[in-house]
């Protein structure tokens, strides 16, 4: 934590002193879509009932494109969460520490004509879990590829993905399916309204597959320091969840784009 916040730190020293004449609702464009390459880091809380508790999941997202040629980039999403799950079963204790790191690398041109952008590329997990209740312990990889229009107040794009285990068997074998949905409509001043979650299905369950959140909430983009930050909540209602989840979820997060 304390080299990430002096990583951080370096970063907006960095460019605190770079004139940028970004206004905040073009920042708010760029933002939005998945693949415009600009650098960032996401920190997003998620809440979930659990058993007879609440579960959440604190993660660490950082956001990198890198140049390969003259149009074509590759856009790097991770996710390194922290999470904490009440017991599951009378007698059992609760569990927290890292689950496992979620690599996505999107390949995308730099210059695409009209308002769709498209890429594809890799989804990777990787086995860093501190505690067998947090995940599986073997690498999982598959496909991933994303879709997004670009509209003037009206956006929205979705994102698919699945992945495999390398090997393993029983709570260590992976074969998940995900769909993120992405629905933004822009107001005045930075705000928006966002509609962001992730569809989640475990083939490897003969009931309870799925994981249905719907809902939504509030955003805002502003810029403070010479930095740009977007802040977000929403909240949702799980329509289809897996044994032990309840019907509602919290998100908060904070963005912060440099």
């Amino acid at each position: 934590m304390n080299f990430l916040c002096a990583f951080l730190l370096f970063l907006a020293t960095d460019l605190f002193a770079q004139s940028d004449t970004t206004t905040v609702e073009e920042m708010v464009k760029k933002r939005q879509d998945p693949v415009s390459g600009l650098r960032s880091v996401f920190l997003q809380e998620v809440l979930l009932p659990v058993a007879d508790g609440t579960a959440s999941s604190f993660s660490i997202q950082p956001v990198w494109p890198f140049k390969l040629g003259e149009n074509l980039k590759l856009i790097t999403y991770t996710i390194i969460p922290f999470q904490k799950i009440p017991p599951l079963e009378p007698g059992l204790t609760k569990e927290s520490g890292m689950g496992n790191i979620l690599f996505n690398g999107y390949f995308s041109p730099t210059h695409t004509p009209g308002r769709f952008r498209w890429g594809v590329g890799p989804a990777i997990q990787i086995p860093t879990r501190t505690n067998p209740a947090l995940g599986s312990n073997k690498v999982a990889m598959g496909p991933s590829a994303l879709l997004y229009y670009s509209g003037d107040k009206l956006s929205g794009g979705v994102v698919l993905q699945n992945y495999w285990s390398l090997g393993g068997t029983g709570v260590n074998e992976v074969n998940s399916f995900s769909m993120q949905y992405i629905a933004y409509y822009n107001l005045p001043n930075g705000w928006f309204l966002e509609s962001n979650s992730t569809i989640v299905a475990n083939w490897l369950q003969e009931s309870d597959k799925w994981l249905i959140p719907i809902g939504g909430g509030p955003g805002k983009m502003f810029k403070m320091g010479g930095l740009f930050y977007c802040a977000a909540v929403q909240w949702f209602y799980n329509a289809a969840t897996p044994a032990y989840v309840g019907d509602w979820e919290g998100v908060f997060q904070l963005q912060v784009i440099f």
